[in-house]
């Protein structure tokens, strides 16, 4: 397992960390939280979103009421699709970050907005209905 080096490898963030290495897709804080018992909530709240600021964990919108969390460095890029009525989902991984379509829209993005200046990264969730479901 790779560590970033801006933080501190501690006990509970190492423990957080291997949880969602576990996970083939993203988990929400509550899911987090009946998996590490010992860790406290804020606790676990503090560390993921000192994680998403060091972009070693991804926060994304799977259009649950919370969201959710996965780690995004070692992994490539990638997007999500998700079924609105059983929330199993699914990695799309075919795209890499060069050729994705949002990613190459950003310039153009930015060049029309009246308030932000720079984009450090994007989330791009697909929903619709399973196999199982439809």
């Amino acid at each position: 397992m790779i560590w970033m080096a801006e933080l501190k490898a501690t006990g509970p963030r190492m423990a957080i960390v291997k949880a969602l290495y576990k996970e083939k897709y993203p988990i929400s804080i509550a899911a987090l939280q009946k998996k590490l018992p010992d860790i406290s909530n804020t606790s676990i709240y503090r560390t993921l979103e000192s994680l998403v600021e060091h972009d070693s964990v991804r926060r994304l919108n799977t259009g649950a009421i919370h969201p959710s969390y996965e780690i995004s460095f070692g992994r490539r890029h990638h997007h999500h699709i998700i079924c609105t009525e059983c929330g199993d989902m699914e990695d799309i991984e075919s795209v890499p970050v060069k050729n994705c379509p949002a990613q190459r829209a950003k310039d153009r993005i930015i060049d029309e907005s009246k308030k932000f200046k720079i984009i450090y990264s994007h989330s791009l969730e697909f929903f619709g209905l399973c196999k199982k479901c439809a």
